[in-house]
């Protein structure tokens, strides 16, 4: 069923979000380092370039966290408990480019911190 307003919209967004947050491990573990390395950002006293930078680099990391499980929960539901090989393609690809997102945050990381560690 289609939203009637804008904020339907958002409160079926943050709904996920959340839904996320309460079911998958890997997600909890990014916002857990999320907070760790804006701390760590403030600390070293990180210019807005550098806080756009990491911004961006979090935000595409959490959004391919989310659309993974989102391939996830819908394959499972379309496969239900049979095993489909175009299925395991679709998970396992779709946690390749979370891992690629993850691998790409952890050297752009390094990039900033580094130099002032």
């Amino acid at each position: 069923m289609k939203n009637r307003h804008l904020t339907d919209s958002f409160r079926c967004a943050f709904r996920g979000i959340f839904q996320a947050f309460k079911t998958e491990r890997n997600f909890k573990l990014h916002v857990l380092a999320t907070i760790i390395v804006l701390l760590l950002a403030w600390y070293f006293n990180f210019t807005k370039w550098e806080y756009i930078i990491l911004v961006i680099t979090i935000l595409i990391v959490m959004i391919t966290e989310l659309l993974n499980t989102a391939v996830e929960y819908t394959v499972d539901l379309v496969c239900g408990n049979k095993y489909n090989q175009l299925g395991k393609y679709a998970k396992d690809i779709a946690a390749g480019a979370t891992l690629l997102a993850a691998f790409g945050a952890v050297i752009i990381g390094c990039i900033l911190f580094i130099p002032k560690i």
